[in-house]
């Protein structure tokens, strides 16, 4: 029995058809059991020479800002890490960060847990390089009071550019299930070395997808091994929470008109008012609808 052919669901139905087209029915079990799962690179269906490309961009964009040299990753010094800022904002970096953010895998994932209706929040990079100390445990749903975790509100949706393959890569470490705690840890509770809590570890090979709950508890361990960690970490939140920067009305119309997926992506929240006088009424029927249905 297929009960999306039946069309009683118009914000579900779609999504199902995705999940099956994409062979992600693991993951989305992961995502609800867990609070997270890795896609592989072989699922992603990403261009040829994607992810050379993506890490090629997060290295040229920091290099730029920083006014720094960091060359290949793999030989780079940790020296290096603490001049490697100014990380958010990098959609219209290079077009790259466009087919990262609009990856078809990826947002069938991010409508999974934030609804039909999610919109995309900014891009920020992750380099890291040997010693340093643990990230405590937290959630990533900022601003979420307890008693809000029957829904993901956010969700983070990062591309692996550099290979996962144990704990001297320094991955991040999550708290199976915790999303369904519906808050944020609580100082006793973010300490790695003392949590009571069970971990288990980002393994990933290059080119993989990341994506959990936005409400899952992670940190994560320090690096050992010589030469950098990089990410592109990716937010996506429901339409009512505040993303990193509004890109609604702020990206160039050539690369809207280039990736007509994108406009969709960056959505048009209703909230704030560009005019609190006349409101922009195509706007509130999308929000209306989340109301109604988490998966709208």
């Amino acid at each position: 029995m297929d009960i999306a052919k039946y069309g009683t669901s118009p914000n579900v139905d779609p999504l199902m058809g995705d999940l099956e087209t994409y062979g992600l029915f693991k993951h989305v079990v992961e995502l609800e059991a867990y609070g997270m799962t890795v896609v592989p690179p072989e699922t992603l269906r990403s261009s040829p020479g994607f992810i050379d490309r993506l890490r090629g961009a997060i290295v040229h964009a920091c290099e730029k800002r920083n006014d720094i040299v960091i060359g290949d990753p793999a030989t780079a010094p940790a020296s290096i890490v603490p001049k490697t800022r100014n990380g958010w904002d990098l959609l219209e970096e290079d077009e790259v960060f466009v087919e990262a953010a609009i990856n078809p895998v990826v947002l069938t994932l991010v409508r999974w847990l934030c609804g039909q209706s999610a919109i995309f929040g900014g891009q920020t990079w992750i380099i890291k390089g040997a010693g340093g100390d643990p990230l405590g445990l937290h959630s990533d749903s900022h601003g979420i009071p307890p008693g809000a975790g029957q829904i993901a509100h956010m969700c983070n949706a990062s591309w692996i550019c550099t290979d996962y393959e144990s704990a001297d890569d320094g991955p991040t470490v999550f708290i199976p299930g915790s999303h369904k705690y519906g808050r944020a840890t609580l100082p006793h509770e973010a300490n790695l070395a003392a949590t009571h809590f069970k971990t288990f570890p980002l393994i990933a090979k290059s080119g993989s997808l990341a994506i959990w709950n936005g409400a899952t508890w992670h940190g994560s361990v320090p690096r050992t091994k010589s030469g950098l960690r990089v990410t592109l970490v990716q937010n996506y939140f429901r339409p009512y929470m505040r993303t990193m920067r509004n890109y609604s009305g702020n990206v160039s119309p050539q690369l809207l008109q280039k990736y007509p997926e994108l406009e969709r992506a960056i959505g048009k929240p209703l909230y704030p008012y560009d005019n609190p006088q006349a409101p922009d009424g195509t706007r509130v029927a999308p929000l209306m609808r989340a109301g109604t249905d988490p998966f709208a």
